[in-house]
Formats: structure tokens, C-alpha cells, sequence
């Protein structure tokens, strides 16, 4: 039986897995992406209600290539333009992270789709899109300093309102494929009693039958939340 409500995935090792196939990393990301809708059609099949994916975080857009930041860019218009098949699994979609450094293009199809999607009620799929731990925090402090709200008034409630998962349960379970045992900022308020699986499985590689592998492992932890 399944008792996961929200899990979230590092889709780490892209450029690994074009490495040893003799790919191209562009190409290692175009498999990356064709990979979401495998995995978020497996979840709608366990039952799963929330399944966010970190697509592109603050540090890649600052860091990477900026012919690989145009690729990957423009793969996440591909997957957001794919309507049919968003509209066919009733898939609703989110997307969280910094929007202001992205291009018009991507933020307008952005938009839309997550206008068009909201009444989809079988998947909330979260993409985390140039989006960082720290930035998101911060973000959430200037708002509240921004509100003028007295800090006699600041808690955790109120903090989790002002972040960009507000009304998204936190996190059952964390996976990050591709070797790398850190969550590298993913969800740092979110994640602090979610089960974490690392797994050296490439995201490209990582299929129905490691998913299952990832719900064993959290179905077989003991989860006391401080108790």
C-alpha cells in the first residue's frame, strides 16, 4: 500500500549518462526530459498527488554554458507545450523557483499552462526552474519584511506561507539519481523530515522499477517526526 503523498527528485547525471553512451550533453538532457513523463505517469499510477522535479537550478543558470542554459530552456518550453499530454493524464503544473532572469517565451508558455492546467486534479507536477534553497528563503524574508509584519508575528506557519511550495505538502520522500549524496539546496525548509534516496542510477536510466526501489526504501523507514 501506498502512503506517499509528494515526492521529489534531483534529477542529477544527465551529462554522465551522455558521456558513456557517446552523446552529446545536449543530448543527455533531451533524455533527461523525455524521462518526466515516464515517471510522472508511473507516479499517477501508484497514486501519487504531488511529484516535483528540480529542472534547472540558480547556481546552472549562473554557471553553465550559455548554449547549454538555451537548451535546456528550450526543452522545458517542449515539455510545457506538450498540452495534449498534460490535458490527457489531468495533470496539473506548478512552477517554482526565480522567474524574473527567464526568458519572456518561457515565462508566457509558463503561465498558460499553469492557467490551462489548474482544474487537472490526477498529478501536481511542481518544476522547480532556476530555483535555489537560499534564494527562495530570502525571497520569503523580503516579503515579510516587505509586509511590514512585527516579529512577534514570525513562526514557522507564517514563513511557509511566504515560500514558493506555499499550499504544496512538504516532501515524503527526496530522490536524487546520479551518484552525488547532498541535497545541494533542493527544498532545505521542505525536506526537514523527508526520507532521503540517493541512487548512482543517471537520471536518463532511472525507470518504474527504481521508483519502486526508492518507495521500498521509504516505505521500510521509521518515521517518528521528533517523537
Amino acid at each position: 500500500m501506498n502512503n506517499i503523498q509528494h515526492i521529489a527528485i534531483i534529477m542529477d547525471g544527465n551529462r554522465r549518462w551522455a558521456l558513456i553512451n557517446n552523446k552529446t550533453k545536449m543530448e543527455g538532457h533531451t533524455a533527461g526530459a523525455k524521462n518526466i513523463k515516464r515517471i510522472a505517469e508511473e507516479c499517477i499510477n501508484k497514486g501519487i498527488s504531488h511529484l516535483t522535479i528540480w529542472g534547472l537550478s540558480t547556481e546552472n543558470l549562473k554557471e553553465r554554458e550559455a548554449n547549454e542554459i538555451k537548451h535546456i530552456f528550450s526543452l522545458a518550453k517542449k515539455i510545457l507545450e506538450h498540452f495534449d499530454w498534460l490535458k490527457k493524464n489531468k495533470i496539473r503544473v506548478k512552477v517554482i523557483g526565480t522567474r524574473e532572469n527567464l526568458p519572456k517565451f518561457l515565462n508566457k508558455i509558463m503561465d498558460k499552462v499553469m492557467n490551462e492546467t489548474k482544474g487537472n486534479q490526477n498529478l501536481n507536477l511542481i518544476l522547480a526552474f532556476n530555483y535555489g534553497g537560499k534564494d527562495e528563503i530570502t525571497r520569503a524574508i523580503k516579503s515579510i519584511v516587505d509586509s511590514k509584519i512585527s516579529s512577534k508575528d514570525v513562526n514557522e506557519e507564517l514563513i511557509s506561507k511566504y515560500l514558493d511550495t506555499n499550499e504544496i505538502p512538504d516532501p515524503n520522500l527526496i530522490i536524487r539519481t546520479g551518484g552525488s549524496i547532498r541535497l545541494s539546496g533542493f527544498l532545505p525548509w521542505q525536506s526537514v523530515y523527508s526520507e532521503l534516496y540517493f541512487t548512482k542510477t543517471f537520471w536518463p536510466d532511472f525507470d518504474e522499477k527504481e521508483l519502486d526501489k526508492a518507495i521500498e526504501y521509504y516505505n521500510g523507514a521509521k518515521r517518528n517526526f521528533g517523537r
